[in-house]
C-alpha cells in the first residue's frame, strides 16, 4: 500500500470511470482525502467523477486547503513533490507533481477544482451549436466520410470531389509510380 504523502497514512484505492470508458484506479487518502494520480491518471476523469470520488464536506470544500511549507514526497518513487505552477491555471488549484514519474498530489477538494475549471474550459472552447450541428449532419452523409482499407493514405473524402475522372488519374498516376519504383528496386537501377 502507498502511504499518504501529506499525513503518512495508508491510502486505499479508488476506481473512477474515465472518458473513453475506462475505470482508472485512484489513491486516496481516507484520513485527509489527498489523491494520488499516477501519470495521465488525472486527465480522462470527468467532473462527474471527481464530485463522487472526492468526500463531501461542504464546508471544508468551500475553503481552499493551503499546501505546507515543508516537502512532500512521491508515495511511489520517493522524489520530492514540486509545486505545478500553470498561469493557465486558477490560484486556487494547487497541484504538486513528482518530475520522476509525473504522478500528481492533489489536496482534498483539488480534485472537483480541477476536474470543474477543465470542464468549464472545454465548454467556452466548442464550437457555437451551428456549428456543431453542421459537423454532425455532414458526418452523418456517408459520401463525406473517408474510406480506408486498401487505399490507405491515397483515400479521398467521397463526395467532395466533384470530378471522380480526376481521382481515378491520380490514383492510377500513384499506382504506375510505385510500381515504377519496385522495379527500379529489383533491378538496381
Amino acid at each position: 500500500m502507498m502511504k499518504c504523502p501529506a499525513c503518512k497514512r495508508e491510502m486505499r484505492k479508488v476506481s473512477a470511470r474515465g472518458n473513453p470508458g475506462t475505470l482508472i484506479q485512484l489513491d486516496q487518502c481516507a484520513r485527509c482525502g489527498g489523491i494520488w494520480c499516477d501519470k495521465w491518471e488525472l486527465f480522462p476523469i470527468p467532473p462527474e467523477e471527481a464530485a463522487r470520488v472526492e468526500p463531501v464536506d461542504e464546508a471544508l470544500l468551500k475553503s481552499p486547503v493551503a499546501l505546507d511549507d515543508k516537502p512532500l514526497y512521491c508515495p511511489r518513487c520517493t522524489e520530492q513533490l514540486q509545486r505545478f505552477h500553470d498561469p493557465l491555471l486558477p490560484a486556487e488549484i494547487q497541484l504538486q507533481r513528482c518530475r520522476r514519474c509525473d504522478g500528481i498530489w492533489l489536496n482534498r477538494g483539488q480534485f472537483s477544482r480541477y476536474k470543474n475549471f477543465q470542464h468549464r474550459a472545454r465548454e467556452e472552447k466548442m464550437p457555437d451549436e451551428e456549428r456543431l450541428r453542421e459537423l454532425t449532419s455532414r458526418a452523418q452523409d456517408p459520401r463525406a466520410w473517408v474510406t480506408t482499407g486498401t487505399q490507405g493514405m491515397f483515400a479521398y473524402p467521397q463526395g467532395l470531389i466533384e470530378n471522380d475522372d480526376a481521382v481515378s488519374s491520380i490514383r492510377g498516376g500513384v499506382f504506375w509510380l510505385i510500381v515504377q519504383t519496385l522495379l527500379r528496386l529489383a533491378l538496381g537501377i
